[in-house]
């Protein structure tokens, strides 16, 4: 993303943001993300590869203006070229030559220093020059979103889920894993891969996250990181060394098989304990063929406490 910045027509500073750095111990040991998750969700944060103010242009405090209204822009516009929001920006100063004063005169969080290493072509070296780390989030709860368990869907843009997962009792006592082993696998002991408790747990996560289909749901567990995999008991495959994720034709024949009534009422039992007291049910219904007087269709809602 390129930005010019203008007074009354007349450029006066330029702005260039690109992939955000691998690697930063600075930074990720501020977030508290695991290196699955830095590398799964580094495309939320955008690094500013160019900023220069153009020759002769002599304005005070121009520089942090110009940080400060960019960065209140750049996340919408992210989201509409490329799909998905930036929650956090990042920028590398050479603290021999600069000391970085228009990034916290504009609010930017000075969070440590490099170790003098570079990356090219796919391989790190050592080229000796240290430099100042800082960050700055597009969003009060950027490092909440960036470090949780499972991806939030402020990040990629889906609908609210009805039930936030990473606040919920999932592979702890009295969690969804052990209440999901009370079910029968009505399959044969020979062959079985997949335990059906934890292809269940994994599907039901991903319908409350919104996926209503199989392959929907497939591809939501899919990208599940390798510590959630294993909370939810999936297979641990030595020779490849990590967790596997159950296939969509896996999750469909479990699904298909066991006994919805019984599994219905083993999800709904561990819903009612996970929510707020306070939270009000709402369910409906749109009448075929019944319209109101104002020509609108008749529909009938539920609501419980």
């Amino acid at each position: 993303m390129k930005y010019v910045a203008e007074i009354d027509g007349q450029w006066v500073a330029l702005l260039g943001w690109g992939t955000a750095a691998f690697k930063c111990k600075a930074r990720d040991e501020w977030i508290g993300w695991s290196k699955e998750q830095q590398w799964g969700r580094l495309v939320y944060l955008a690094n500013t590869s160019r900023f220069l103010i153009l020759p002769n242009i002599r304005i005070p405090n121009l520089a942090s203006k110009v940080l400060s209204v960019n960065v209140k822009r750049l996340s919408e516009d992210w989201r509409r070229v490329y799909g998905h929001p930036i929650v956090l920006a990042e920028t590398f100063v050479d603290h021999s030559r600069f000391a970085g004063t228009c990034y916290r005169a504009a609010g930017w969080l000075c969070l440590g220093q490099t170790r003098g290493y570079g990356r090219h072509a796919g391989q790190y070296y050592h080229h000796g020059v240290s430099k100042t780390y800082y960050g700055y989030p597009l969003h009060p709860k950027a490092r909440q979103w960036l470090s949780a368990g499972f991806l939030v869907p402020e990040l990629h843009g889906g609908e609210r889920p009805m039930v936030n997962l990473n606040a919920v009792n999932l592979a702890q006592p009295r969690g969804l894993v052990e209440r999901l082993r009370r079910l029968k696998d009505p399959r044969k002991m020979l062959g079985i891969r997949h335990k059906i408790t934890s292809t269940l747990a994994v599907a039901t996560c991903a319908m409350l996250s919104g996926a209503f289909n199989y392959m929907a749901i497939a591809e939501w567990v899919r990208d599940l990181p390798q510590d959630l995999l294993s909370r939810l008991g999936c297979k641990y495959h030595p020779r490849k060394g990590k967790y596997i994720a159950p296939s969509e034709p896996t999750l469909r024949r479990h699904l298909q098989g066991v006994d919805t009534n019984e599994f219905d009422g083993i999800v709904n039992e561990w819903l009612q304990e996970q929510a707020d007291n306070d939270a009000i049910a709402v369910d409906g219904k749109t009448l075929r063929g019944a319209k109101g007087k104002d020509g609108k269709r008749v529909h009938l809602g539920n609501f419980s406490v």
